[in-house]
């Protein structure tokens, strides 16, 4: 039985990438009916769940209950805004792959015009349950891997 996905897995020149596509609404404007800041950071965090819900489901189910994956830097670059009615795509690419740390980077595209709007990365920290940094577990490392540019 084929998995109903929402996003979709890709390669081009730049190397392998997660799409995940979102109407703006709405709700994710600000009273200047652009995308903030706090709703790219939002965006990113779904894209990021969402690559894990559909593509690494056995290592996603051992996040909360072995594992935590903290957010330990963001940092984006804004060219252009998005409004109402935009389609965007968040493209995800996997930079790096260190010890205890990846480095994941998004793209933010819009859709109907193919430009990249924004652009962002998040350094990801793998910790216990206590939040101790710890190295990435096997499992999650090997499946990411398959991932990275």
């Amino acid at each position: 039985m084929e998995k109903n996905l929402i996003g979709k897995i890709g390669k081009d020149e730049k190397g392998a990438f997660y799409d995940y596509s979102v109407r703006i609404t709405m709700a994710e404007t600000n009273i200047e009916g652009t995308v903030s800041h706090d709703e790219f950071a939002r965006l990113f965090g779904k894209a990021r769940e969402m690559f894990m819900l559909e593509y690494l489901p056995e290592t996603f189910c051992e996040i909360g209950k072995t594992i935590l994956l903290h957010t330990r830097s963001a940092s984006y670059d804004f060219q252009k805004n998005f409004r109402f009615g935009d389609l965007i795509i968040v493209r995800l690419r996997l930079l790096h792959i260190g010890n205890t740390s990846f480095e994941i980077g998004a793209e933010f595209i819009n859709a109907q015009k193919n430009e990249i709007y924004a652009t962002g990365k998040q350094v990801i920290v793998c910790t216990d349950l206590k939040g101790i940094p710890i190295k990435i577990p096997p499992y999650l490392h090997d499946a990411l891997s398959k991932y990275s540019i």
